[in-house]
């Protein structure tokens, strides 16, 4: 259907407004005349289109207790939550996690799931594996938590989606030589595309600094890089306000830490405090009375060690100088590399890393040669991906919610 130039007009200041709705809470149209430069009629004709639509509710006026003592009753405005859900999913290794939320983010359900060990665990060679299971599991996980939110899939308007590969701005995976990084995405682009309105699979690091970009600490930043240590390395970079990808989704990739003497690879602090304290317990390094020494097999973990690890101990004080050191030449080599203003170390373990940044901090003002960047931790712990990808459902869904609601609307219309 061919528009025309008033109708063209009306459907951008309509999208316009519903930008604006999406993260202003309650407003008044005065809110937005000032904000879009728009008329007082084509605002509210605005308004009321989304109101038809079911995208924005018009709550009660304000009165006397809102402020407002004479004159006319201010209309009051904010984005419909119920109008649809959104729902973010983080699909790691061997953990999924799902969430789904209301239009405005709000949480409400979680469900998780172990899709069984990586094959670089279990030893099972790739192409022996049906990529296809980990998108069916995807799928699955979703419908159970949509149910354990009362909706369902009809009412999902975006869903995002990390994987621990990289990937492109289309969703899709290069083709790595083991058949890692298209069995860990597992087409779910396309699989998701088929059911689901709005799509949008990214790296799981990426998801990470989407999420600490829109409700995190990176919020207002324009340049920053969030930084998952877990496991392994990996990141995610915004420059100049937005998200960098590379051709094939490859920056953020930390596969050149290989070739950094120091480094070595992409295994991330927590995988190093773990080698670091099993060669000292091998070593008999650690005496007997230390809480260390009570920690073995399943219970000899990173969190473990670092939980009791202190600075003022000089028996845990080692291990926190080298993860420090570590950490240091990492964030060093990233900052050559991108000039960020912030690093965000994310993940599960981030929260006990306060000593480890500290120190990794003095070796990046010792060494850098640009101003250095601000090293923060992270305050969403394991949630960091999924809650990125919930972010990135939401901005999926931001961006066709009104062509999408119209068409139910003229296809509503049409049956009557």
């Amino acid at each position: 259907m061919n528009l025309t130039a008033g109708q063209l007009r009306q459907r951008a200041s309509t999208s316009a407004v519903l930008d604006f709705a999406w993260d202003a809470g309650v407003f008044r149209a005065d809110h937005v005349i000032a904000a879009l430069g728009l008329t007082r009629s084509t605002a509210l004709a605005a308004l009321d289109t989304l109101i038809e639509l079911g995208l924005i509710s018009e709550l009660p006026s304000a009165g006397p207790e809102d402020g407002y003592r004479l004159g006319r009753p201010a209309r009051r405005f904010e984005l419909r939550a119920e109008a649809g859900v959104i729902i973010g999913v983080d699909a790691g290794e061997r953990y999924f996690t799902a969430i789904v939320a209301d239009l405005t983010g709000q949480i409400l359900a979680r469900r998780f799931v172990d899709v069984g060990r990586c094959p670089e665990e279990s030893g099972t060679a790739l192409n022996e594996l049906d990529p296809r299971r980990r998108s069916a599991a995807a799928l699955h996980l979703i419908d159970e938590v949509l149910t354990s939110a009362g909706r369902t899939r009809a009412d999902v308007i975006g869903v995002g989606v990390g994987v621990p590969a990289p990937v492109d701005a289309d969703g899709v995976s290069p083709v790595h030589p083991s058949g890692f990084w298209q069995y860990m995405n597992a087409n779910l682009q396309g699989v998701l595309t088929a059911e689901f309105p709005a799509v949008r699979v990214e790296n799981d690091a990426a998801l990470a600094a989407v999420a600490e970009g829109s409700i995190g600490v990176a919020r207002g930043h324009d340049d920053f890089m969030a930084m998952l240590v877990g496991r392994r390395l990996g990141s995610g970079v915004f420059l100049d306000g937005r998200l960098v990808r590379g051709a094939n989704g490859g920056v953020g990739e930390l596969e050149g830490f290989m070739y950094v003497p120091g480094i070595g690879s992409t295994h991330g602090i927590g995988v190093r405090a773990e080698w670091w304290l099993r060669n000292a317990l091998e070593q008999r390094d650690i005496p007997a009375d230390h809480p260390w020494a009570q920690l073995s097999g399943d219970e000899l973990t990173a969190e473990a060690a670092l939980a009791v690890a202190s600075l003022d101990d000089p028996v845990s004080r080692p291990l926190l100088e080298e993860l420090g050191s570590k950490l240091g030449r990492i964030c060093n080599v990233v900052s050559r590399f991108y000039d960020p203003g912030l690093i965000v170390v994310c993940g599960a373990m981030a929260g006990a890393l306060a000593d480890v940044i500290e120190i990794a901090r003095g070796h990046v003002r010792a060494e850098s040669e640009l101003p250095p960047p601000e090293i923060v931790a992270s305050q969403f712990g394991g949630d960091i991906v999924s809650l990125g990808a919930v972010s990135a459902a939401r901005e999926a869904a931001q961006a066709i919610a009104l062509t999408l609601f119209s068409e139910r609307n003229q296809g509503e219309s049409a049956e009557l």
